[in-house]
Order: structure tokens, then C-alpha cells, then sequence
């Protein structure tokens, strides 16, 4: 017992004795340094579509959107972009006798923006369809909804508002709101998608009354995206 003790006693006096001449040293010069980075606005940047599953995926899939392959994204230049939009598949089906909600083929179809402004000035995403036809044929009372989508930051560290979303429902060719990022908000790359079930995605689905289609014919509809900046 007394030589544990003795050790113990001795250690302790020699951290004391060290820990003392740490204490007593003196700062003998100081220097400030500065580290520095300035910023300007994203122009002529093109933003490449994230994968709107999983935005932080480094490895963004190829195509992006697998029911729509040969859609490389807008191509368009920042610093306020529309970056890519998703082409809407319905497939083929036959001609029934009733009024139907067709689902999107697209499993996760999206939208992206880009704001590399860098003042936060907010921005605003409208659109507006045309018709469904096929020539001088018009798929009468078709209206197309998208609804219940998801707002994702193209990087999760984002530390900008997020912007909201709206459920749309394209009933007219009058214009409608899809996203708005108010003042402060919006900065960086952000995405609206709209996931479901793939080939039966109940998130964006065009309804069609009974007795307008006509067999053997295909309906194409147009849907024009406007990006405006400033928040509505």
C-alpha cells in the first residue's frame, strides 16, 4: 500500500510541476492573417438536372428520367434557370365508355430551377397548356392534374427558403402557379417531383370524358413554362 501510494503522489507532483511551466509561458508575437473569396452572379452556368429522388446523388442517373430517355434537361444559361421539365407519358390504352383518370407513366417526374443570382430576390414558376389534339381533332373536357409533389433542395446543406409548391390542375389554357420563392428564398437549384408508382403514377394523371377519343389517333399537348423574377 505505501508504495502505490508513493507513486501516486509522486505522478501527481510531476503533472503539477509540468502543468505550472505551461501556465507561466508567454506570448512573445502575434501576426493577423486574412483569407479571403468574393462572388458573382451565376451567368452563362448551366445547371444539369439532380436526380430527383435523391438530389445529394452524385451519380445522377442516365437518363434522368427513365420513360422519357432522350431528354437531356433545358440546356438553358443561370443565373435564373429553368433547368429541366419532364415529358408527361399516358401510353396506349383502348377506347372504353366512361370518363377515366389515366396515370403518368413517369415514375418521378419533375421540375428544376436554378436561382444563381446571389441577392435572393425570390422568382416565380407558372404554366400553361394547349389543347390535347391531334391535328384539327381536339381531345374535348381533357384536363391534366398534378398533384401532391415534393419540394427537394438540389443539395440538402441548402440553408436558403425553401419555395412552395401548388397543385395544378390544368382545366383551361389559362396560366398557373406551380412554384414561388419569396424574397430571401429560392437561391441555388431546388425541384417539384411528383412520385408514384412506375407506369401508374397517380401523382400526375389526365383525365378524359367518355366519347371524345377517336381510335388510332395520338393527342399531343403542349405545356409552356414561364419563369419570372420575382415572387408572386
Amino acid at each position: 500500500m505505501k508504495k502505490s501510494s508513493l507513486i501516486i503522489t509522486t505522478f501527481a507532483l510531476a503533472s503539477f510541476a509540468f502543468g505550472g511551466a505551461k501556465v507561466q509561458a508567454e506570448v512573445s508575437s502575434t501576426h493577423t492573417s486574412e483569407n479571403k473569396i468574393n462572388f458573382t452572379a451565376g451567368e452563362g452556368v448551366v445547371t444539369p438536372p439532380v436526380d430527383p429522388t435523391n438530389p445529394d446523388n452524385p451519380n445522377v442517373p442516365n437518363p434522368v428520367d427513365p420513360t422519357d430517355p432522350t431528354n437531356p434537361g433545358t440546356g438553358q444559361t443561370g443565373p435564373l434557370s429553368i433547368d429541366y421539365v419532364s415529358n408527361i407519358k399516358f401510353g396506349e390504352h383502348k377506347i372504353t365508355g366512361k370518363d377515366i383518370a389515366y396515370k403518368a407513366k413517369n415514375a418521378n417526374p419533375f421540375i428544376q430551377v436554378t436561382d444563381l443570382r446571389g441577392a435572393g430576390e425570390g422568382w416565380h414558376l407558372s404554366a400553361k397548356m394547349s389543347e390535347f389534339k391531334s391535328g384539327n381533332k381536339v381531345l374535348r373536357g381533357a384536363t391534366l392534374a398534378f398533384k401532391d409533389g415534393v419540394v427537394k433542395a438540389g443539395s440538402s446543406s441548402n440553408i436558403s427558403v425553401a419555395p412552395t409548391k401548388s397543385d395544378v390542375l390544368f382545366d383551361n389554357t389559362d396560366s398557373k402557379p406551380f412554384m414561388n420563392a419569396m424574397d430571401k428564398g429560392g437561391r441555388g437549384t431546388w425541384v417539384t417531383v411528383w412520385s408514384g408508382t412506375d407506369q401508374a403514377n397517380e401523382a400526375v394523371q389526365l383525365n378524359v370524358v367518355a366519347g371524345t377519343p377517336e381510335a388510332n389517333t395520338e393527342y399531343t399537348s403542349s405545356i409552356t413554362w414561364e419563369l419570372a423574377d420575382a415572387p408572386k
